[in-house]
């Protein structure tokens, strides 16, 4: 115990790199008759390697201690006295392992008087609960002079792999790929909320709080807000990390009084079955952590978040009526729901699992499409008759103008999904996916041509075959008779370019057999459908929509730096003249 205790002091307070421990052990020796007493040899101990055994991730949070190991074996494999240095500043910034991480505000229902709440512990941390008070910047001490307390359920998840086939990781903290992790994922729904109220919210048990997050209900008679759209992190190494990041702080400088941040998916890079915890911690404690802070998020998932561990169903909590009321539940839970928030319909809806039942590559065909999502949207358009707008959210696109434009995967969405989006009068489609800045339409449902006739105010500028290929900048775009369908690039590092006329062209075929090698399309004229800005911006982008008596507004900003600057790259406006009418809950027919 003597020993252990020195090498402790010795570890926090010595600039050495290696500490000499010579204790004179004995051990009784084999023979009873033979009284040698056994000398060891003498112990030469790294400082890095005491504090490795000596800090465990059993006594600490998951994110602290992998921050910890990275200065630990940076510090092994470099021992400068600098990262000496930064190896003691991680072991003074261990959490303890009964705090909380990844916490998350997520629209639950009707965002006038609910709100959901999701966040991890370490495993065998049950307790936990989630604590509101009515007031905009409150304290830890306000909270403590009392907050409403909403008990949450708690769930033990599945063996997670921790780095999985995130190489940075393995290769910078030496977690093994292999290495597991289990967590509590705590859930709690807040009701009963004061419309038009701006709240503070925490999460944790009695001495064991995390960082205080903020949200303002829907007003009563909700008039003009604001939305962020942000998609497609791919969480991987750092600097998809920083350059998300940077998008989410230069997001909340910009629009301090958005409501909440739309999401459509594509949150990490490595979804499969090896499928790395780290890189979602990584997305809620470092990169969109600002606006996690500041609103609630509006997530669905993206292929790449695609797991049989099931990461995302842990990480959020919304509404998850969908999936209790289809013969074949998606493997997530609430990735499709929907909400009104004033005078727009929200549609969130995930395509991912389109091949559950029946579906065919050749004839373009998903029963899981056509019967299930599509009579979902029906019966909430019916539900809520009277919006201004109805905007859908997905991640997979309907179209698209870069790399994913090829797929195999999009006849079958259009075959499948068009009958509905006409149907439903879908105004505006937020896409994510292809990682450029598109904007398309509105398209005809049934012809796949863009409406010329209804868009106008179009600015006209150089072409630039990376950055905007139409030449095409602003204007408005009128939604009465067809989709205006929008990718807003991506909030993080990885990039797409727009494809070129004479390249769409070639891409074209109407063969159905020739259309699943991932390098042909069938949209007739596809060019044509990018009526506005088409490029890559070739930074972390995100879009501030403001719905107004007389329109939708978009703002698309470039996030410049780590201090909040940006540049307006674009600004368009979505009208509608003519009211919406309520669809038939029969089946449409499939698109020709």
């Amino acid at each position: 115990m003597k020993t252990k205790n020195l090498l402790y002091m010795l570890l926090i307070g010595s600039t050495l790199m290696v500490v000499s421990c010579k204790p004179r052990i004995t051990e009784e020796p084999e023979n009873p008759q033979d009284t040698t007493k056994v000398d060891t040899t003498t112990v030469q101990l790294t400082e890095w390697e005491i504090a490795d055994t000596t800090y465990t991730v059993k006594d600490y949070t998951v994110p602290s201690h992998t921050a910890f190991k990275i200065a630990l074996k940076t510090c092994a494999d470099n021992p400068t006295e600098e990262n000496l240095q930064a190896m003691r500043d991680k072991i003074k910034e261990l959490v303890p392992k009964e705090e909380p991480y990844c916490m998350v505000a997520t629209i639950n229902g009707d965002p006038k008087t609910r709100m959901g709440f999701c966040w991890f512990t370490n495993e065998g941390i049950t307790d936990g609960e989630v604590q509101i008070l009515a007031k905009k910047d409150a304290t830890a001490e306000d909270f403590e002079a009392g907050a409403t307390t909403i008990q949450a359920t708690s769930t033990l998840t599945k063996a997670l792999r921790y780095s999985g086939r995130a190489r940075y990781i393995v290769n910078a903290s030496g977690i093994k790929a292999s290495e597991r992790y289990k967590y509590i994922s705590h859930k709690a729904l807040a009701e009963n909320l004061t419309p038009g109220t701006e709240y503070s919210w925490r999460v944790g048990y009695k001495g064991h709080w995390s960082p205080i997050g903020h949200f303002r209900t829907e007003e009563a008679n909700q008039g003009e807000y604001s939305f962020l759209v942000m998609s497609d992190s791919h969480i991987e190494n750092p600097t998809f990390i920083k350059e998300a990041r940077r998008c989410a702080l230069a997001a909340v400088k910009t629009c301090p009084d958005a409501r909440f941040c739309c999401f459509p998916g594509d949150f990490v890079e490595d979804g499969d079955a090896n499928n790395s915890e780290w890189e979602w911690e990584r997305w809620f404690e470092e990169s969109l952590e600002p606006v996690i802070k500041a609103m609630p998020m509006v997530p669905t998932d993206g292929n790449h978040d695609d797991s049989p561990n099931i990461n995302y169903t842990y990480h959020f909590n919304t509404d998850n009526d969908f999936n209790k009321n289809v013969t074949s539940a998606p493997q997530f839970e609430g990735i499709t729901y929907s909400f009104v928030y004033g005078d727009v319909l929200f549609l969130v809806f995930s395509m991912q699992d389109f091949w559950r039942e029946s579906h065919n590559y050749v004839d373009w065909t998903s029963v899981y499409l056509t019967d299930h999502v599509g009579s979902w949207f029906r019966q909430q358009t019916r539900n809520n008759p009277n919006t201004k707008f109805r905007v859908s959210l997905a991640h997979f696109n309907l179209f698209s103008g870069s790399d994913h434009s090829t797929d195999k995967e999009p006849p079958v969405f259009r075959h499948c999904m068009l009958p509905t989006m006409k149907a439903c009068e879908i105004d505006v489609a937020l896409q994510g996916h292809d990682h450029t800045y598109e904007v398309i339409g509105p398209v005809n449902p049934d012809s796949c041509t863009p409406i010329l006739s209804a868009i106008s105010d179009r600015e006209t500028v150089a072409i630039d075959a990376n950055k905007n290929v139409t030449g095409y900048k602003g204007g408005t775009y009128c939604t009465d008779d067809g989709t205006f369908y929008f990718i807003g690039a991506t909030c993080g590092h990885k990039r797409y370019y727009p494809h070129s006329r004479t390249r769409m062209e070639n891409e074209y075929t109407e063969d159905p057999q020739t259309l699943q090698d991932d390098k042909h399309h069938n949209v007739k004229n596809y060019f044509d459908l990018f009526t506005g800005m088409f490029g890559q911006p070739e930074a972390p982008c995100f879009t501030k929509i403001t719905v107004k008596d007389d329109c939708l507004e978009f703002n698309s900003y470039t996030a410049d730096d780590d201090e909040g600057n940006v540049t307006l790259i674009n600004t368009m406006r979505i009208v509608r003249t003519k009211p919406h009418t309520v669809p038939s809950l029969e089946m449409p027919a499939y698109h020709i």
